[in-house]
């Protein structure tokens, strides 16, 4: 069906009198083009909660490396946290294992990346002290993971 040609003209004078009475807020074409891009954003972040926080006895002299354990239902991360004066080794195996990345972010920068290998394991052999956050992005899977924040 054909429109009216009387309708288009009115369609017209309602659209002039809305865009000089009423314009369209500047950048809502981006702001729902973003809202609908990150609307599945809670679903693909999980934060990874720790679980537990020790020390693994190995009977060697000196001081033992640090055990930390993350996990939700379906991922566990470990880290291994070995030092040596001011600089620390940090070496880490997800469960089940998953190839993808795994970033070190300090104050909300990322100060290394890691590959995944097919087993699970990554590391980061020279960190510095400080305070991180480890976020972990699967290749299979569009969400990613976080750890909560870590001293090292």
């Amino acid at each position: 069906m054909m429109p009216n040609p009387d309708d288009a003209q009115l369609f017209a004078s309602l659209r002039t009198m809305w865009e000089r009475h009423d314009p369209m807020p500047e950048h809502l074409v981006e702001d729902v083009l973003v809202a609908l891009e990150t609307r599945h954003l809670a679903e693909e972040y999980r934060e990874l909660l720790l679980m537990s926080d020790a020390r693994e006895l190995t009977g060697a002299r000196g001081e033992a490396p640090r055990i930390l354990e993350f996990g939700i239902e379906t991922v566990t991360l470990l880290l291994r946290i070995d030092s040596d004066g001011d600089r620390h080794r940090i070496d880490g195996w997800l469960a089940p294992p998953r190839t993808g990345r795994a970033a070190l972010e300090r104050d909300g920068e990322v100060v290394a990346e890691a590959e995944i290998s097919p087993e699970g394991r990554f590391e980061f052999p020279d960190a510095s002290a400080g305070s991180y956050r480890l976020v972990i992005r699967s290749v299979d899977d569009d969400g990613h993971s976080v750890t909560g924040e870590f001293i090292v």
